[in-house]
C-alpha cells in the first residue's frame, strides 16, 4: 500500500475490513460483489423540500509547516535541500482544486499561516533533532520513531484552540517530511458523537485532538509527495464523512446494497456492465488499487451523478483516457467532481454532498440524518 501521508499508510481501513476475513483485498473489500435488481428508491425520486442552494461556504483555515532550517546543509530549509515539493505552492493547490471540483461551493481561505524551525513532538516526548532526522533519512530508516505526533503539544505549542475560536476556523492544515508521525486525516467532533454507529474505527480519527466547541478537521500531509497524494488524503477525508453520514455508517455493498453511498461508489470489477463513478483508488474500470490508466472501456453510469438527484441512467462505455481519470490528479479531480452539489434535499439528506465535507455541523443541525442517534464512536481512532 502506498504511503501518502507522513511515513504513515493511507486508508489503513481496508487492512483492518481485510483482517475481519470480510471479502477481498484493499477497496474490492468495502465494495463487494452483490448486484441489487432494480434501483433503490432512494435514486428514483427527489423529495425536495426547502434548503439552501449551492451558494458558496467559506472556511477559514491555519497551515503549520514544519520545515526546520538546516545549518549543517547551507540553511536550506527542509524541503529544499531534499528537493521536495514546496508545501505551500501545495496549499495554493488544494485550495484551487477545492475550489474548482466543489463548483466553487467550498471556498477556503488561509487566515495563518504558521512556518515553524523544527521538528514535531511525540506523545511520548520524543522530538528529532536536525543531526538525528538526517542520521535517520540518510543512514537508517528502520529505525525511525514509531509513535505519533502529539496534538495535545500541537494544540498548546500554537495556542490552536484559542486561534480556531478568534478567528472562526474550521481546519488545520499540517506539512512536514516523512516520519513527523501524523496520519493523513484526523477530526474530532464535540463529545465524539456521530450520527450512525459504525464498526470501522477508520472512518473517525479523533486520536488526542482536543475537545472544543466545534467538528475540528486536522489534514496531515508530506511535501515528499506532491499534489496526487495531497488529493488522496483529502478525498480519503471525504470517504470518511460521506460513509458517516450519507452512508449511514456501513461502506459494505453486500451489507447495504439499495445506499446511495454504496451505489456511487461501484465499479465494473464488481458490479459488470454497472460500474458508477468508484471511488479514490478505485476508476470505474480499475482491477486492482491505484489503477488510474487502465486502457480497458466499460460501461459506467458516472456522469449521471452530475445531475443527481436526476439519475437518468445513461452510461458511457470508457477508459481512463475517455473518461478524462488518467493518473493520481486526473482521477481524483475527476471524482470529486462528480460528488453530489445540487440544491435539495433527498430522503433526509442534502443533495450537496459538499455541505457534510466542510460544512459538517451545520448540515447536521439544520437536517439531522434520518435515525441519527448522535451518540460517541464506539469505534474509532483514539489516542488510547
Amino acid at each position: 500500500m502506498k504511503s501518502h501521508g507522513n511515513g504513515r499508510l493511507n486508508w489503513p481501513g481496508l487492512k483492518w475490513i481485510a483482517s475481519k476475513g470480510r471479502v477481498g483485498s484493499c477497496l474490492a473489500a468495502l465494495l463487494g460483489i452483490f448486484s441489487p435488481p432494480g434501483l433503490p428508491s432512494i435514486l428514483q425520486a427527489s423529495e425536495t423540500t426547502a434548503a439552501a442552494g449551492p451558494g458558496s461556504q467559506t472556511v477559514n483555515v491555519i497551515v503549520i509547516n514544519f520545515d526546520p532550517v538546516l545549518k549543517t546543509r547551507n540553511n536550506l530549509k527542509l524541503h529544499e535541500h531534499m528537493k521536495w515539493s514546496d508545501p505551500w505552492q501545495l496549499t495554493d493547490r488544494m485550495v484551487e482544486d477545492a475550489r474548482l471540483t466543489s463548483g466553487g461551493y467550498v471556498d477556503y481561505r488561509v487566515v495563518e499561516k504558521i512556518e515553524h524551525d523544527g521538528f514535531t513532538v511525540f506523545r511520548d516526548g520524543f522530538t528529532y533533532t536536525e543531526e538525528s532526522f538526517l542520521h535517520m533519512w540518510e543512514k537508517d530508516r528502520d529505525r525511525a520513531n514509531p509513535g505519533m505526533t502529539s496534538f495535545k503539544w500541537l494544540f498548546e505549542k500554537f495556542d490552536l484552540a484559542a486561534k480556531i475560536k478568534a478567528k472562526d476556523v474550521r481546519e488545520i492544515w499540517l506539512w512536514g517530511a516523512p516520519y513527523m508521525q501524523w496520519d493523513e486525516l484526523h477530526w474530532k467532533t464535540p463529545g465524539d458523537r456521530i450520527p450512525y454507529p459504525t464498526d470501522n474505527p477508520w472512518f473517525y480519527r479523533p486520536y488526542d485532538l482536543p475537545e472544543l466547541d466545534r467538528t475540528v478537521w486536522v489534514m496531515g500531509w508530506n511535501y515528499e509527495r506532491g499534489e496526487g497524494e495531497m488529493l488522496e488524503s483529502y478525498c480519503h477525508r471525504i470517504e470518511s464523512v460521506l460513509a458517516l453520514t450519507v452512508g449511514k455508517g456501513v461502506w459494505d455493498h453486500q451489507r447495504d446494497p439499495d445506499n446511495v453511498w454504496n451505489r456511487f461508489t461501484r465499479v465494473d470489477k464488481d458490479f459488470p456492465g454497472e460500474a458508477e463513478v468508484g471511488s479514490v483508488h478505485y476508476a470505474p474500470n480499475s482491477t486492482s488499487d491505484y489503477d488510474w490508466n487502465n486502457t480497458n472501456a466499460v460501461w459506467t453510469f458516472a456522469d449521471d451523478w452530475l445531475t443527481y438527484p436526476n439519475l437518468p441512467r445513461q452510461k458511457k462505455r470508457l477508459n481512463a483516457e475517455s473518461g478524462g481519470w488518467d493518473g493520481i490528479v486526473n482521477h481524483h479531480r475527476w471524482w470529486m467532481k462528480r460528488l453530489p452539489r445540487n440544491p435539495g434535499v433527498t430522503d433526509g439528506f442534502y443533495n450537496n454532498w459538499w455541505q457534510y465535507i466542510v460544512n459538517y455541523d451545520e448540515a447536521l443541525r439544520k437536517l439531522p440524518p434520518p435515525g441519527a442517534g448522535f451518540l460517541k464512536a464506539r469505534q474509532a481512532m483514539y489516542a488510547d
